[in-house]
């Protein structure tokens, strides 16, 4: 991850828009730089930016805890840690952006921004925009606001909290971190490194203890509810169920043979009801008895009468009979022949309607053929004629098409199209595989060129460095003497000296430099400018082997990548010559080809045109075969229907003569048996005798049907008396039988109640049974919630507490071990002298003096650029343990280097310009004018009037 460019625009002290570009010149080729300017001018604005693009959020209010609004313009207001407090006062809009190279190698740019309503000054505050797109591709990432912030951690591989403990470095915290308490250490420690699990799972652990004992205590209360009788109170329920049970059997017993009582006095009354019912029904059927006999005569006296006039009537009955068998046989021919006339009327109507049909279907047959021919009024004989004859001039054509395509597709088939066609795919592949050979092999030449030239310059500008370094030392130890020499105190001393006086320092008498301060001073000013350039120079010289380096790493990179594609390239080969030779036969293929497309788009054409005629002559064919078929038809349906009509002829005069006859018989049979015919007389006189008969038959059954009534009465009447008599003698044993619906009423009442007890012991005896065997399943829950309980106790007593300190400080102890790993080896970079060490059993820290013969101190001891350097060893090992094995190669430190005395600043610059040896591009951020002078590449922040502040870059 790398930080390309940062522009912001109006915010706090800023105002107007501002880039500071990492790719551009000075700041490209600058492995350190400062970011410099008074206290209060908006260096620190720049980090802002550079969090509010990537983060919508700003280290300066980290520290902002309480929620207390204030006053925007107007009678808005805005709360103290809100971010929009940036947008500097008295302008509507802002924005920070920056560029920067994801941990997937592309460039990405991300864009905060806000504004006043409608751009106006006086406007309310609008909530901030986030946008973010890629640079290579102009691609706009979409999403809210939550999302893109999503988005962009996973781009740059880094959360807000790593991101400034990896990218931003605040060395204070450390310096706060080296001397504090353990408890105090422990939550710093979290902070730094977002490891607050530890607390959190320290707190869940307390939580499921508590909760796990509660369960076990719900459990022990649930069990403490259920009540269970005692065994004596069990065991005399149960004895008195048996009892009440017996009398229960016993109670029963005897409400059934009360209710057998109450069955026999209500069966003696019905009995007498029905003997009396009985008796009644018996007068009623003798009354009917006498009267249906005097019916059954008079019905025997109607039979005998109709018999008598029936003799009469039978001369009638026999002519009458003799007419309709003539009538019959004369209706039978009259239906014959009237059935036959409406057949032939019928066929002739259908084989005229044949007729029409068969002449309009020749009609059509002669248009289709005009229409075919586009040829009309020719005469039909004629027509037909001609047109067979244009039939057969049009099959010889289409024959002589036929066989002229079949010679253009054999010659089709000779040209081998798809062997063609897949040699110049292949020879057209091996071509731009051979001029891609040539072209790598032209640039792979030029990158080894190139990569020899850089080597040697690098080799050379290492070696000018290290002459550089080697005269910078010489230089340096002047410059340090002179600078002692010059010094306040040196200057009083070699005042008081006194000719002929041994001075106090070499005990010399003679003092040469006495009166002469000013080729002191001279001299010292011509050693600082000679120290200064000398340091200007080895810095550049450094620089330039940086760059060097880089792109000779870089064009080794690319000639691999080269000499791996030409290797890929030179495998996949064919032998096809050189390219010149498969540029010409590609020549000869393409003009094969397109001899072969020619002649495959005539042959088309022709194939189309022979479809075409083929079409027509069948159309032709097919109409001369329709309309000779429908004249044949059109002639047979005349001869049908000029015999049809003659038939129907001779039909209709036989008709009239059959008709005349039968209506002579009919007028005859008319005047007998009032002109019903014989079988309807036989027939009513047989229906009538008939219904006679039914009706005396009825009659002798209903006088029948009553003795046997009467019979069976009797017989009833007297199984009535018998049971009435049994009756009366049970009856007579029963006692008070006018009371027993009472006494049944008071043992049902009885019996109720003896079985409301029963069900009420059952019920006590089942919720006991049923109790028992809740507390039994109770008891095992509880066993099981018990060993939870005793197995996160044992848990909570080891790492458990409410705040979780508890675990914090164990866990942040192997924390703070693998933090000092990863110091010490950054430390040893910045000083060999100094290694950090854990107190064992503590959070505290304490120092190894390696000088010292590995003497063991106390940070305590430290002087303040010693406790500088291992403070920034510290910052920069945690910077290693949140990177996550991510490569940064941008790190930014906003430290008060003004409490850093000559000595110490010059510790801590030497330090820094050894850091950036290691591949990042640093940014220090310091208002020290000595750090500003040792640094040439700068982005100065100028304060002006009215709180503004401009930005330069200078190197």
């Amino acid at each position: 991850m790398k930080i390309l460019a940062i522009r912001l625009k109006n915010l706090t002290s800023i105002e107007g828009m501002v880039e500071v570009d990492f790719t551009a010149e000075p700041l490209h080729s600058a492995g350190i730089f400062a970011i410099s300017g008074p206290t209060g001018a908006g260096k620190s604005t720049l980090l802002d930016a550079l969090c509010l693009a990537l983060y919508d959020k700003a280290p300066r209010f980290a520290t902002s805890v309480e929620s207390v609004n204030l006053a925007d313009v107007g009678d808005n207001q805005i709360n103290q840690s809100d971010v929009r407090n940036l947008l500097r006062r008295g302008t509507s809009d802002g924005y920070a952006e920056v560029d920067f190279l994801g941990i997937d190698g592309r460039r990405y740019r991300s864009r905060w921004s806000v504004r006043r309503t409608r751009n106006k000054i006086s406007g309310s505050l609008q909530p901030q925009t986030l946008e973010v797109k890629e640079l290579d591709t102009e691609k706009e990432f979409q999403g809210t606001k939550k999302e893109l912030l999503i988005q962009l951690v996973e781009l740059v591989g880094l959360t807000y909290e790593q991101f400034t403990r990896t990218v931003l470095l605040a060395q204070n915290d450390f310096a706060t971190f080296l001397k504090s308490k353990g408890a105090a250490k422990a939550e710093l420690l979290e902070k730094l490194t977002g490891t607050g699990v530890y607390s959190r799972i320290s707190q869940e652990v307390y939580a499921r203890s508590k909760a796990a004992q509660e369960e076990v205590t719900l459990i022990q209360n649930r069990m403490n509810v259920i009540e269970l009788m005692p065994e004596e109170e069990l065991l005399a329920l149960q004895k008195e169920k048996e009892l009440l049970a017996e009398k229960r059997v016993t109670g029963i017993k005897l409400l059934a043979e009360q209710n057998e009582q109450l069955n026999v006095v209500r069966s003696l009354k019905m009995q007498e009801d029905l003997w009396k019912k009985k008796q009644q029904e018996e007068q009623e059927e003798q009354a009917r008895l006498k009267m249906l006999q005097g019916a059954l005569a008079s019905q025997e006296e109607g039979l005998v009468h109709f018999k008598a006039q029936w003799e009469a009537i039978q001369p009638d009955l026999k002519k009458a009979r003799q007419l309709d068998v003539q009538i019959q046989s004369q209706q039978d021919s009259y239906t014959q022949s009237k059935q036959m006339l409406q057949s032939a009327n019928k066929q002739v109507s259908e084989q005229e309607q044949k007729m029409r049909m068969a002449t309009e279907q020749l009609q059509v047959s002669y248009s289709s053929l005009n229409r075919l021919l586009n040829h009309v009024g020719i005469e039909e004989a004629l027509q037909l004629e001609q047109v067979e004859e244009i039939l057969r001039q049009e099959e010889n054509k289409l024959t002589a098409g036929i066989n002229t395509n079949e010679e253009r597709l054999l010659r089709l088939n000779s040209f081998g199209y798809p062997l063609l066609t897949e040699e110049q795919m292949k020879l057209q592949k091996e071509l731009t595989r051979q001029q891609n050979i040539r072209q790598l092999t032209e640039t792979q030449t030029k990158t080894k060129a190139e990569v020899e030239r850089l080597e040697k310059e690098t080799t050379d500008c290492l070696k000018q460095l290290t002459e550089q370094e080697t005269a910078l030392k010489v230089t340096q130890r002047l410059y340090e003497n002179a600078r002692m020499a010059v010094g306040k105190d040196v200057k009083a001393l070699r005042q008081q000296l006194q000719e002929g006086e041994a001075c106090p320092v070499c005990g010399s008498t003679v003092h040469p430099y006495h009166q002469e301060q000013e080729v002191v001073d001279t001299l010292f000013r011509s050693i600082e400018q000679e120290y200064n350039a000398a340091v200007a120079n080895c810095q550049q010289i450094n620089n330039r082997s940086i760059v060097l380096q880089r792109d000779w790493t870089h064009q080794k990179m690319v000639d691999g990548q080269i000499g791996e594609q030409l290797a890929a390239l030179y495998k996949a080969g064919i032998d096809a010559g050189n390219e010149e030779q498969i540029q010409h036969r590609l020549t000869e293929l393409a003009e094969r080809i397109l001899e072969y497309r020619n002649l495959y788009a005539e042959w088309q054409r022709s194939d189309e045109e022979i479809k075409k005629m083929r079409a027509h002559c069948e159309a032709l064919r097919e109409n001369v075969s329709l309309c000779r078929l429908a004249m044949q038809k059109v002639s047979s349906a005349k001869e049908q229907l000029l015999l049809l009509q003659n038939t129907a002829s001779a039909e209709q005069k036989r008709f009239e003569v059959i008709e005349k006859a039968l209506n002579v018989l009919r007028q005859e049979r008319s005047q007998l048996l009032k002109g019903k015919s014989a079988d309807e007389a036989e027939a009513a006189v047989a229906k009538r005798e008939k219904e006679l008969n039914l009706a005396l038959e009825k009659a002798r059954k209903e006088v029948e049907a009553v003795h046997n009534r009467l019979s069976g009465l009797q017989g009833e009447m007297k199984q009535i008396t018998l049971a009435i008599g049994e009756l009366q003698e049970q009856y007579k044993k029963i006692e008070s039988p006018e009371q027993l619906p009472e006494i049944i009423k008071k043992q049902q009442e009885e019996n109720l109640n003896i079985e409301r007890t029963f069900s009420t012991m059952e019920a006590r005896l089942l919720q006991q049974a049923k109790n028992k065997l809740t507390v039994e399943q109770i008891a095992k829950e509880l066993a099981e919630k018990q060993t939870i309980a005793e197995r996160w106790a044992k848990l909570n007593k080891l790492i458990g507490s409410a705040d979780g300190a508890k675990f914090k400080v164990i866990a942040q102890s192997y924390t703070l071990n693998l933090l000092l790993l990863h110091a010490n080896k950054h430390l040893s970079y910045l000083s060999k002298r100094y290694k950090l060490q854990q107190v064992p059993d503590t959070l505290a820290l304490q120092v190894i003096d390696c000088d010292m013969c590995d003497e063991i101190r106390t940070v305590y001891s430290l002087s303040g650029g010693e406790s500088f350097l291992i403070s920034l060893a510290l910052a920069l090992g945690l910077s290693s343990l949140s990177s996550n094995n991510l490569k940064v190669e941008s790190l930014f430190i906003d430290e008060g280097f003004g409490s850093l005395d000559a000595e110490s600043l010059r510790t801590a610059m030497e330090a820094l310009e050894q850091l950036q040896m290691q591949g990042r591009k640093i940014g220090v951020i310091s208002h020290v004018q000595e750090m500003s002078e040792r640094i040439s590449v700068q982005v100065q922040v100028h304060k002006k009037v009215n709180g503004k502040s401009v930005l330069t870059v200078v190197g």
